[in-house]
């Protein structure tokens, strides 16, 4: 793999990571986050994240692909 792109699939995660934390700290304290839908900002509080799948249709956290 090169190294450009490792760095920029732990740059993802990274980014995967604090939104998840954000959306968590949302429920939780019943906050509004501001979403991009529809051409305008619409604020929302958000609902559980649901994991996105590999191409063979299974998922396999901590694997770089």
């Amino acid at each position: 793999m090169k190294k450009h792109s490792k760095y920029a699939i732990l740059g993802l995660r990274a980014l995967q990571r604090a939104a998840e934390k954000v959306a968590e700290d949302a429920r939780r304290n019943n906050y509004k986050i501001p979403i991009w839908k529809n051409g305008q900002i619409e604020f929302e509080i958000p609902a559980d994240i649901t994991q996105q799948k590999n191409t063979h249709g299974t998922k396999k956290p901590g694997k770089l692909s």
